[in-house]
């Protein structure tokens, strides 16, 4: 078996906070409530959309103009137009359609249900099929309606086929019209989609009024195209290029509108054509032209999809490491996305890409990334039907995991494998039956659900799949709901490769489930879906849309431990496969599963580990993830054990102060979930104030299989040193290595430990004459970034990336009296300056700078006001790496609609002297939160993951940054006397570990 971490893409469209959360970078919850995107459907119905869908032709009987038995254009328009509604449901849809020989008029308003719409859709025939095809005139009833003007051509038409709802004493009720206590729209937009099948016809009665308009506007006449006025229309709706157009400024916003054409059926003649695509191109919209049943749906999809806004992505992909070889690579990339929204259910998808030849490809082998590392639109991701491939590229609603779901038959036939740990440690079906049987009846589990008793059914199945509340308005109540799959924010998926191409997928969601699914061979199925049952009160504000609030689940880290036990790769006979994973914001409790049998989980201890158990009293929120470890304790050197700190407070959310719980780390015993060792203040000891929620750094300082060391961050900014010396716990020690954390500055990842040498240079005196001496000098170096990840959109606090020497390399027991004095940033050289690289053409004086940084205890670097560490640091050829995110200063206003924007860096430092080994010290990156940096090889060449942003001047490596490698530890000097710190040559595939671990054979998520 092979197992492989992934790191997490997010995929965002717009978004704010009811208290410090990193969804700050997400979400405005100052959006209007339910904004939805608003569409204008404007129906052809002149009597040619009886023609024939094959021929162009019209048919007859006795003379008479039929609908085309072999299928004609109006029957293929409504069923396509009635698809698209029903594949939109977040869309408000209005609905225009034309009058005998002049003009048209609104049958439906904007917002109007869309059941309604499509019953007056389905019920057209061929006697609402009228002569001529005024599509101007109905153009211009379209801009009376938008602008609140007097109905024109609607007058001519009986009011009982007229929507009255859009008309009050004679004008029309604009659907941009502010009332009082309407919340303001942050999307001012309507969009129409006119759907011809010919050009304009008796079509000149509005041309004076359409010049006349124009010329008051932009002061000169406007141009037909084709003897047409439609384009001119599509500009006093849209405005001219650059012009922010304001069609309602009875409003304080700008209220304007695109025009989208599409033009329908064999025998469209050309000038219709180029009328059409002047008017999409003047109206800021597309044009297509669609000849066929499909062709014309799939130009309905087309025209949505771009409307829709291209959701924005936070992405930095991590390839699949093959367990075998830590330097291959598979070729499966698994992107995890979410969509915000103001309300509680955020949408969700993970998807699948794969690696080719150096390229991320689509299921069509096609290039599916742009230069920002985002999914393209065009993109064509794998597990769709072979059969029906679409461009489901980075929108979170289409395609992936979700789309697989929504298309299940076993979810109305309560056939989806849906478990909760009811019962203690047991596993059952999540079922409303099973629910009731536990608690007796729907009353006493109302309780858990924080809900009225009447709605616990609904609950349980609308959280299964059922769409209970018919959003998708087809009439029906027992089908599957569009979005099962919920947003995954902070979780990582990790595979499981249980031989014959059984690769398993687990992932957690914040609808309150963590899945397994199988991806065999390209096709996906669900395995499971298991939700806690601590998890029930999310449910009902998922189901109720709950605004401005944010719910989560299963939204921590997971680890996967595979023993195998006859190292042959594959799980069989007496091999073990556990899972173990915390909550993060959703709670306070660990589980552990037992997923040898990828089909039939069972639930690990009894049940969570959580802090009301007497045990775990320091639990605060699970952000840790639960390392795999072996430990050279007596009674537990062979025994696999989880460590994990004891989590974040969230207290620190709106506070500067100590803290009551989280305070130190927990070693838990992985098969059994008992408690081996608590270093907090409540169970033993531990000297911190303040919550430790990142992971914990795992040394085996003396290369003999065991970790023997610990380091920890925590939220108050501080760094702590555990050694685990000799396999008795009374001689387990622990002190703070460093305090830095002055001015709210926040750890909130893991320290990230490199062993290594630095040329320490010692400078001595005599008789009035300087000398130096080195000598190389062994260190941990430990490297660390701050920065709040609840609040990424402060800007008060002045945050940093360290370097500190920890140069006691031996793990021992210290005694009070031993303990290294604490490491203040006073003791540590600030290189913002970067001194080195000014003087690398001086010996003599790059060596009096090296003997001022022996004096030190490090280095810090000050980033930029706002700026803030978004993961751990690493070290690759003596380069520490780090991830930065900076806010975007400029758009952080006082506008409700405002949404944060920023920018993603990576930085490369060389180790020990913190200067840079690049051209630049600092990058821009394609992801806008950047993840861990990590290294990826081709061709035996390493380049360093998160991507360059692409610098449009480059024409070689664009889009890679080739890892460097450091000389040392006694730098060189060239024939010119210059110092070199770092080989001109990059780094190639040739380092060799020499040594095995044993926490590598067992526990292959790091």
């Amino acid at each position: 078996m092979k197992l492989n971490s992934l790191f997490f893409i997010f995929a965002c469209v717009f978004c704010q906070n009811l208290y410090a959360e990193d969804i700050d970078l997400y979400v405005n919850y100052d959006v209007a409530e339910d904004e939805k995107l608003r569409v204008l459907l404007v129906f052809d119905t002149s009597n040619s959309m009886a023609f024939s869908i094959e021929t162009g032709k019209a048919c007859r009987d006795k003379g008479k103009l039929i609908l085309c038995p072999e299928g004609s254009r109006l029957e293929v328009a409504q069923e396509a137009m009635i698809k698209l509604i029903n594949d939109n449901t977040d869309i408000e849809f209005g609905l225009m359609r034309l009058i005998k020989g002049t003009g048209g008029y609104i049958v439906h308003g904007i917002g109007t249900n869309h059941n309604a719409i499509k019953n007056t859709l389905r019920n057209w025939d061929i006697t609402d099929l009228e002569l001529g095809t005024p599509l101007v005139e109905t153009i211009t009833e379209t801009w009376r309606y938008l602008i609140g003007d007097d109905l024109f051509f609607a007058n001519l038409v009986e009011p009982a086929k007229r929507d009255s709802s859009t008309e009050s004493n004679g004008k029309y009720i604009s659907p941009f019209k502010q009332n009082l206590g309407d919340p303001v729209r942050c999307d001012n937009s309507v969009n129409i989609i006119l759907m011809t099948d010919g050009e304009p016809y008796y079509d000149v009665g509005q041309d004076k009024y359409i010049e006349n308009l124009y010329k008051s506007i932009y002061g000169t006449s406007p141009k037909k195209v084709g003897n047409s006025h439609l384009p001119s229309m599509a500009t006093i709706l849209h405005g001219k290029e650059n012009e922010n157009r304001d069609i309602y400024p009875e409003t304080s916003v700008v209220d304007g509108a695109n025009v989208y054409t599409i033009g329908f059926g064999k025998g469209l003649v050309k000038n219709a054509g180029d009328i059409l695509q002047a008017t999409a191109d003047n109206g800021g919209g597309s044009y297509i032209f669609a000849e066929s049943a499909k062709a014309l749906s799939d130009a309905f999809d087309n025209v949505l999809t771009e409307i829709r806004e291209v959701n924005s992505t936070f992405s930095s992909p991590s390839v699949a490491s093959n367990n075998s070889d830590k330097l291959s690579h598979r070729d499966a990339v698994y992107f995890p996305m979410f969509l915000p929204s103001n309300d509680a259910r955020w949408r969700g998808n993970l998807k699948k890409l794969k690696v080719s030849g150096g390229v991320v490809v689509d299921a069509n082998l096609d290039s599916a990334l742009g230069n920002d590392g985002a999914i393209l639109s065009t993109a064509k991701t794998y597990w769709q039907s072979n059969s029906n491939l679409i461009a489901d590229g980075g929108y979170v609603e289409k395609g992936g995991v979700n789309a697989y779901l929504a298309e299940q038959s076993s979810i109305p036939n309560n056939g989806r494998k849906v478990i909760t740990n009811l019962s203690g440690g047991r596993m059952l079906n999540f079922t409303a039956y099973r629910v009731i049987i536990h608690y007796g009846n729907r009353f006493k589990a109302a309780v858990d659900f924080d809900s009225d008793p009447d709605e616990v059914f609904d609950l349980i199945n609308w959280s299964r799949g059922l769409d209970v509340d018919d959003e998708d308005q087809d009439g029906l109540t027992d089908d599957s709901r569009h979005d099962i799959f919920g947003d995954v924010l902070h979780s990582k998926p990790v595979t499981v490769d249980y031989g014959n191409n059984d690769v398993r997928i687990l992932i957690g969601t914040n609808a309150g489930y963590l899945h397994m699914f199988q991806d065999k061979n390209d096709v996906l199925s669900e395995s499971w879906a298991f939700m806690p049952a601590e998890l029930y009160s999310i449910i009902k504000p998922l189901r109720d849309k709950k605004l401005h609030t944010k719910v989560y689940g299963v939204d921590g880290p997971i680890t996967v431990y595979f023993d195998d036990k006859n190292e042959d790769g594959i799980v069989n006979n007496d091999d073990r496969v556990w899972a173990f994973f915390g909550l993060r914001r959703g709670g306070s409790s660990y589980y552990g599963l037992d997923i040898t049998n990828p089909n039939s989980p069972s639930l690990m201890w009894g049940g969570p580990l959580k802090s009301s158990d007497g045990k775990f009293l320091e639990l605060a929120q699970t952000w840790s993830k639960p390392q795999i470890t072996f430990i050279n304790l007596k009674g537990y050197e062979d025994r696999p054990l989880l460590v994990f700190g004891a989590g974040y407070d969230t207290n620190k959310d709106n506070s500067i102060s100590a803290d009551s719980k989280g305070r130190g780390l927990y070693i838990v015993d992985a098969e059994t979930g008992k408690q081996v060792w608590a270093l907090t203040n409540s169970e033993g000891g531990f000297k911190g104030e303040h919550s430790i929620a990142s992971d914990i750094h795992l040394l085996d300082s003396d290369y003999d299989g065991y970790t023997d060391r610990l380091y920890a961050s925590d939220t108050g900014g501080g760094i702590w040193r555990v050694d685990l010396a000799t396999n008795n716990l009374k001689n387990w020690t622990h002190f703070q290595l460093a305090k830095l954390g002055n001015n709210n500055r926040r750890f909130f990842y893991e320290p990230y430990v490199s062993r290594t040498l630095f040329s320490k240079v010692t400078e001595t005196t005599i008789d009035g004459e300087k000398t130096y001496s080195r000598i190389d000098t062994p260190f941990d170096a430990v490297l660390i970034g701050s920065g709040d990840r609840t609040d990424p959109l402060n800007l008060k606090v002045s945050d940093k990336l360290y370097m500190i020497r920890d140069v006691n390399t031996v793990t021992r027991s210290f005694e009070e009296d031993e303990i290294p004095d604490l490491i203040w940033q006073s003791d540590l050289m600030n290189v913002d300056s970067d001194p080195f690289a000014k003087v690398t053409d001086s010996l003599k004086d790059f060596v009096e700078l090296e003997a001022d940084l022996a004096e030190k205890d490090g280095w810090f670097y000050n980033l930029g006001w706002g700026e803030k560490a978004t993961s751990k640091a690493t070290v690759l050829g003596g380069v520490a790496y780090f991830t930065t995110y900076k806010p975007d200063t400029s758009s952080l206003s006082d506008s409700q609609c405002s949404i944060a924007e920023g920018q993603g860096y990576l930085y490369a430092f060389h180790l020990h002297y913190g200067t840079k080994v690049y051209d630049w010290l600092r990058t821009p990156t394609a992801a806008e939160l950047p993840d861990t940096p990590t290294m990826y090889v081709e061709d035996g060449d390493v380049y360093i993951f998160p991507l360059p942003n692409k610098d449009p001047n480059c024409t070689e490596n664009c889009e890679k940054i080739e890892a460097k490698v450091v000389n040392g530890p006694t730098p060189s000097v060239d024939e010119n006397g210059n110092v070199q710190l770092y080989d001109e040559e990059p780094l190639k595939l040739e380092v060799h570990q020499s040594y095995i671990y044993k926490q590598e054979q067992n526990d292959n998520s790091q």
